[in-house]
Order: structure tokens, then sequence, then C-alpha cells
């Protein structure tokens, strides 16, 4: 057999004049392109509305529930009989300690040199006024020229005369004695009762104000997560200052 014997087939592949994208044609492959970006904004659209029926994201629902938390501690402790006082007021510390720890661990430290500083910009003092003692005064003595009077008296009966002014009668006048020093003690079991119950009474009234304490965790929040100007950043130098050394 010659290779002439065989006939030449026909072209597998004939060109196109459309160019094709990922396989597809042009119109199609835009067609499924938009229609993925619609679905990608519904789901969006979708979870921010399901995240406003439910109260906001979880950073947004934080302080209302923060407050929730606390609170209902501190109405379990409120509602405690004299036996379970003590164990429901420490639960009411761990609830404290777990939610709001680190704000209150900040503001302690802050709070004293702030209140200095509040009170040296108001450029006000308190002080004790000074009592001068005057026991020992001695009366003051006659003018240059005028010879000094004295006065004899005579007393029957052996009475006994009073001092003279200006003569020291021998008796010192008795220094006023220290004040006691306080001492600590420990409580007894009605004064730690009576204790613990006006101490989470007064939480309590503080803390039951929803709408001003919400409003503070959520201020405290928004100035925890602000992030402070370059220019702030800055040292008197010109330096910036490196976070890095802090870590």
């Amino acid at each position: 057999m010659y290779p002439s014997d065989f006939e030449a087939a026909d072209a597998v592949f004939t060109p196109r004049d459309e160019t094709l994208f990922l396989g597809l044609p042009p119109l199609l492959a835009l067609i499924l392109f938009l229609l993925l970006l619609a679905l990608a904004a519904g789901m969006f659209f979708l979870g921010r509305w399901h995240a406003e029926q439910s109260g906001g994201s979880d950073a947004d629902r934080a302080p209302d529930d923060i407050h929730k938390a606390v609170l209902n501690a501190s109405m379990a402790a409120m509602a405690a009989s004299s036996d379970e006082l003590k164990s429901r007021a420490k639960a009411l510390r761990t609830a404290i300690d777990d939610h709001l720890g680190p704000v209150l661990e900040v503001g302690k430290g802050v709070n004293g040199p702030v209140r200095d500083l509040d009170a040296a910009l108001k450029g006000e003092i308190k002080e004790t006024p000074r009592v001068e003692d005057k026991s020992h005064d001695h009366h003051p003595a006659p003018p240059a020229g005028i010879p000094p009077v004295t006065v004899n008296q005579i007393f029957v009966g052996g009475a006994t005369p009073p001092p003279q002014a200006g003569h020291d009668d021998g008796h010192k006048p008795d220094k006023p004695k220290p004040e006691p020093k306080p001492e600590t003690r420990p409580m007894t079991g009605p004064e730690q009762i009576e204790a613990l119950s006006k101490a989470v009474r007064a939480f309590y009234d503080h803390w039951s104000r929803g709408p001003e304490r919400i409003r503070e965790l959520r201020e405290a929040r928004r100035a925890l997560s602000r992030r402070p100007s370059p220019a702030a950043l800055r040292a008197p130098d010109g330096r910036v200052w490196d976070q890095s050394r802090s870590r």
C-alpha cells in the first residue's frame, strides 16, 4: 500500500471568529460574572439585615450584654438571704472582674493622678488652720518709766490666795493628749452582713440605671478603639514613638 491509496481526512478543528474566555463565549462569561456578583451582594445585605434584626453585630451588642450579665449578678445578690449573701456577693465580684476587669484596671491607675491634676488646674488648696498655743504667753511688761504696782492682799482664816496674774504658781498646764490611732479589727457576723448589704445595694442602685451605664460602656469601647492622630504619636523632639518597645 502506498499513502496515495488513502483519502485525506477533513480537518478536525475549524477556526472560529469569536474568542473564548475560560472555555465560554464572552457574553455567557459576562452573564455568569454578573450573576455571581449579584449573589454576593445579596448575601451581604441579607447578613446585614439579620444583624440589624438581632440587635447588631457582636461588637455592637457587647455593651448591652455586659450590662445585663452584671445586672443579673447584682439582682441575685440583692435577693439573697443572709446565709447566701456572702457567696452571692463573691459571684457579683467575679462577674465584675470577668466583664469589666480590664476597664476597671485602667481607671484605677488613672483616677488618682487625674484627680490631682484637676485639683491643680483648679488652683485651690485646703489647709487646716494653725491654732497658736497661748498657755505660756506672759503679760506684757509695763511701759518704761512706770514702776510696777504691787498689791498686798491679806486673807483671814487660812484661805489660799488665788494666783496673781503674771506669776507662776508652779502648776504647768496639761499638754493635750494625742488622739488614739484607729485600730483595725475583724467584723462580727452581723456587721459583715450589714456592710455587704449596703455595698450590694449601692452597686445595684448605680448599675440599675441601664441607659446611662450602657452609654458609658459604648463610649469606653469607642475611646479604646479610636486611634490617635499621627501628630499625637510624635514625641516633642520630633521622633515617632516606637510601639514595638512597649511589647
